[in-house]
């Protein structure tokens, strides 16, 4: 059974314009090296992360264990060749000193040796990451599970950029990068004891998004009860594109919702093998619990209105989207409003291409009808923060050739979206960062939108918004009728 790249192949072609074959030769012939300082708090985890993330390539990928106090001791080495055999049996993890040939060279640590291109390393539930010639900071904090997830995607995200051959504009280099999705806007190092434990809450969703919350979850030894909602079985895409699961996983067709089960081995799961809507029927029949807290991880509008019909306290919503699949965002949203309908408004069969560009770019329609003239800086002003990325890559092409456009739906003609790991644990770190801070008070105040594109990086003075509800949406309107059936499950509590 061999291991399926379609879905991280596709990704890549995408951002960097090329056909899939062509980026998958040139895949195959790069080589990622892998050096770590071993005393470092949670660099064992993050390599087992990392070395996962980049194993769901088709590229060739070596580590270097070390020599004296600091070498990687035998049984993590064991483990991560055993991690990287289980998604792929025939491009083994080679242990041992770099080749002469210069490869690509990632390091988790401080201390990275001559040779490097790229260090990271997690400071409490954030990341420092430092590309060749910046030094690091003294840490704040020891690393948690949370930082090394978020320090293996972006050492992920930052070998994508060269591995995929991204053109100039397509990505920005950023040799310095500071971040906490905990605390946004602050600097990382932040540490909370105890971890709060999960009561009453439910992961809606099993996919992409929800087996990085999985990951990010069990890394970070949380404790408590966990309600896991999804109708799907593992299959063999899923291998390279997902946080969690093997080959030996995707050929019995495992359920998601038994696989989040069987990593979360501290959590007592509730597996929900059905829709959303199914468990919003077992909630009013008393069969399931109603929860307070719902963390989303769900791919499409509709799934998402219905996620807002648990009416729960607080729902966290990540997603992945934007030009090609690598933008990531945080949707905080309450049932009185913003709502996930205020957030993502009803797919409409009936709307023109034209309307379908102004509602995700924010251009004026009036703009968009001069379509043969190139975009220009002038036309990002009035944007939001996440419009102008989207928009500024475009400058100096004509708006009609934008309409319908791949590289703006981020799928391709027969409506597969692409995806990758990195992408979807970014988005997962921020749900679980958004959870603690407001599970533990650190964060209050109205619902924020976070997002940015990992091509680029965070950046923490741009990409957070405070959303208002939408005038005229359901949570405004019925705002009575959705108090009675939350006043109604409250008492089956």
């Amino acid at each position: 059974m061999s291991t399926d790249y379609s879905r991280s192949v596709r990704l890549g072609g995408l951002a960097a314009g090329v056909e899939e074959t062509t980026l998958r030769e040139r895949m195959e012939g790069i080589l990622i090296h892998l050096t770590a300082d071993g005393h470092l708090p949670a660099a064992a985890e993050t390599l087992e992360v990392l070395v996962a993330d980049l194993r769901r390539w088709p590229v060739r990928l070596s580590l270097d264990p070390g020599r004296g106090p600091g070498r990687l001791d035998d049984e993590l080495i064991r483990r991560l060749v055993e991690t990287a055999t289980s998604i792929d049996p025939d491009r083994a993890l080679r242990i041992g000193e770099a080749p002469s040939r210069a490869p690509l060279h990632l390091h988790v640590g401080t201390a990275p040796p001559l040779g490097t291109a790229v260090a990271g390393a997690p400071d409490g539930h954030g990341v420092r990451l430092r590309h060749t010639g910046h030094p690091f900071p003294r840490l704040n904090a020891p690393g948690t599970g949370l930082g090394a997830v978020l320090t293996a995607a972006m050492l992920a995200g930052e070998a994508f950029n060269v591995v995929a051959g991204l053109p100039k504009g397509k990505f920005q280099v950023t040799p310095v990068v500071d971040f906490c999705p905990v605390l946004p806007g602050e600097q990382p190092g932040i540490a909370i004891t105890p971890l709060p434990a999960l009561e009453q809450v439910l992961l809606g969703g099993g996919g992409a998004i929800g087996t990085g919350i999985a990951l990010v979850l069990d890394l970070l030894q949380v404790s408590g009860e966990l309600t896991v909602v999804d109708r799907e079985v593992f299959e063999k895409p899923n291998v390279t594109s997902y946080s969690i699961g093997t080959l030996a996983d995707a050929t019995v067709g495992l359920p998601k919702v038994q696989l989040i089960d069987a990593r979360l081995r501290r959590i007592e799961v509730t597996p929900f093998h059905g829709t959303i809507q199914s468990s919003i029927e077992a909630v009013d029949a008393g069969t399931l619990p109603w929860p307070r807290i719902v963390l989303g991880g769900l791919d499409s509008v509709e799934a998402r209105h219905d996620l807002q019909r648990l009416q729960a306290d607080l729902t966290l919503d990540g997603s992945t989207g934007g030009p090609v699949g690598t933008t990531v965002a945080l949707h905080e949203a309450l049932p009185t409003g913003p709502c996930l309908r205020c957030y993502f408004a009803a797919n409409h069969t009936g709307k023109s291409a034209e309307q379908r560009l102004h509602e995700l770019t924010g251009l004026p329609l009036s703009r968009i009808a001069r379509g043969q003239e190139p975009l220009t800086e002038r036309d990002l002003e009035g944007l939001y923060n996440y419009q102008r990325e989207l928009v500024r890559q475009f400058i100096g092409q004509p708006v009609c050739g934008l309409i319908n456009s791949a590289e703006l739906t981020g799928r391709t003609d027969d409506g597969f979206r692409s995806s990758a790991t990195f992408v979807a644990q970014q988005t997962a770190c921020l749900v679980v960062g958004a959870w603690m801070a407001r599970s533990t008070g650190l964060v209050s105040g109205p619902p924020r939108r976070i997002e940015y594109d990992t091509r680029f990086g965070p950046r923490p003075d741009q990409m957070i918004d405070h959303r208002l509800p939408t005038p005229g949406c359901v949570c405004q309107k019925d705002a009575a009728l959705i108090n009675l059936i939350r006043e109604a499950r409250l008492s089956r509590r």
